[in-house]
């Protein structure tokens, strides 16, 4: 593990470019630093064009995915499907139909840390490994913002939690989570304030927050800031401390 303490980051929707994924056709590109970026998270933003495929594995890390556009092949993907794939599962990745397929995905722990697992993740259910964003119920986070569970500890993921958010045109006061996020924005625009600074954010930048940073998202479009969060060690995402003393 690099010495480097991590710190917040604010990523454009093409910082770094794509590249060729190792071992097949398709690309990736992955948005924080090893050296400065989360210790127990990986984003992966993966993107194939139509008959483009790649297979995958991680030993000893969780991988969650969300469909962000396109269709593909491994099981039914489609925009706002998300799935699961324990340690040890090998799986493969094949675009489909006719527009680029693009995901989004997190790994934990990461290659170069351990992240605490979730003392009560369910055990692999099979039928439970994927889900739909449309069949989630609406979870409030606030007045202003509200939330949809994809994969958490009960589909029987050890390590992080994933959902969508969405935020109407506001501006949420400062506020810290005790665990690391790394966000993916789907659709809108806003700003995001970290301590002193203020952040444009569209569709495909990413944010990476580490443990206790003061932070809030503002809407600045008239319709719903939509976001893909991913944070370790698993739990809500309503869980924070409100009122943090803007710095």
């Amino acid at each position: 593990m690099s010495a480097t303490p991590p710190f917040p980051q604010v990523v454009r929707p093409v910082d770094p470019p794509f590249v060729s994924l190792p071992g097949g056709s398709g690309r990736h590109r992955a948005p924080f630093p090893i050296e400065t970026g989360p210790r127990n998270l990986v984003q992966r933003i993966l993107a194939f064009e139509p008959g483009e495929g790649c297979a995958f594995g991680n030993e000893r890390s969780e991988d969650v995915l969300y469909v962000v556009a396109g269709q593909g092949r491994a099981i039914a993907l489609e925009p706002g499907s998300a799935f699961l794939v324990p340690p040890g599962i090998p799986y493969e990745i094949e675009g489909a139909g006719t527009d680029t397929l693009v995901l989004v995905s997190v790994i934990a722990p990461a290659r170069w840390a351990d992240g605490p697992p979730a003392p009560n993740a369910r055990a692999i259910d099979p039928d439970r490994l994927h889900v739909h964003e449309r069949d989630q119920e609406d979870l409030p986070a606030g007045e202003d913002r509200f939330f949809r569970l994809l994969i958490d500890p009960n589909r029987g993921c050890r390590f992080m939690t994933q959902f969508v958010g969405f935020i109407r045109r506001s501006t949420a006061p400062f506020h810290t989570h005790h665990y690391e996020e790394c966000i993916y924005v789907l659709a809108g625009e806003g700003l995001v304030h970290i301590r002193d600074r203020r952040e444009p954010i569209v569709a495909g930048s990413s944010v990476y927050l580490p443990p206790g940073t003061p932070h809030r998202i503002e809407n600045v479009s008239d319709g719903l800031l939509k976001l893909l969060g991913v944070f370790s060690p698993a739990g809500s995402p309503a869980d924070r401390m409100d009122d943090v003393a803007e710095p």
